[in-house]
């Protein structure tokens, strides 16, 4: 039984005045356990509604979607959000920020502290602990939302499109960062990104969406092994998988504009 499953979802919706949308039409995928799965496809495919969707965000018109063989139905501790947005707490301090979902589930002060003092170390910001989201960068507060995703010990971990506000040197520390990250604490990941050259450095598989109504048009397994590093970016298997990648987006942004 794969960890996520994504059955035959759909998403309708009726805007006031408007005529009735299909943003997503027989979803189905399904994602391994520890495996790190990319989406991407065309803007306005609803990628970030299939995100919340697995988040418990909202509904489902049809389908069903199970972590773990149980229906997804609300949001839940099971699942980590990481928005491009930093969503941090501004009154916080980045030990507080991170602390914050352990002290709504009421675990006791010194292991929230111990849990939030180690992902703080893992995501590079020791020393930071009492700093306000205010003095930070936009790739450290970024840090901070992950490390506070992370130290909630979540089933699997949703990121839309996290870095896409940073500048290009800073995402791509981000993602070499979020790589060591996975792999010392072996999560599920479903990554958003509109960014071809993430979306293969960092996935396993990446499954590219339609345009509206979004379905999933091809998954594309990355045969890269890992560690991987940024060198890999220049190496012909890499520039092979984004000519394919790239080349089945560009026909859906056509058809869409057509």
């Amino acid at each position: 039984m794969a960890k996520l499953e994504i059955e035959n979802v759909a998403l309708r919706f009726l805007p006031r005045g408007g005529k009735p949308v299909t943003a997503l039409e027989g979803i189905t995928l399904a994602v391994e356990k520890n495996e790190f799965a990319v989406i991407v496809g065309p803007s306005g495919c609803g990628k970030s509604s299939l995100l919340r969707l697995v988040a418990g965000l909202i509904e489902p018109t049809t389908g069903i979607i199970r972590l773990d063989g149980k229906a997804v139905t609300r949001p839940g501790k099971d699942r980590g959000m990481v928005f491009q947005s930093y969503t941090l707490f501004p009154w916080l301090t980045v030990q507080e920020n991170v602390e914050f979902g352990l002290r709504v589930g009421g675990v006791p002060a010194e292991e929230r502290r111990k849990t939030a003092r180690h992902f703080i170390t893992e995501v590079g910001l020791e020393g930071f602990e009492r700093s306000y989201p205010r003095q930070l960068s936009g790739g450290m507060m970024q840090r901070v939302a992950l490390a506070r995703a992370l130290a909630n010990d979540p089933e699997i971990l949703l990121m839309d499109e996290p870095f896409g506000a940073l500048d290009s040197q800073t995402r791509s520390l981000m993602q070499e960062l979020l790589l060591k990250i996975w792999e010392h604490a072996q999560k599920t990941v479903l990554f958003i990104t509109h960014d071809i050259d993430e979306a293969i450095f960092l996935g396993d598989r990446v499954h590219v969406m339609t345009a509206r109504p979004g379905r999933i048009k091809e998954m594309v397994e990355i045969d890269i092994p890992r560690p991987r590093s940024v060198e890999v970016l220049t190496e012909p298997k890499f520039i092979a998988l984004k000519r394919r990648i790239m080349g089945l987006i560009h026909e859906e942004a056509v058809r869409a504009m057509a």
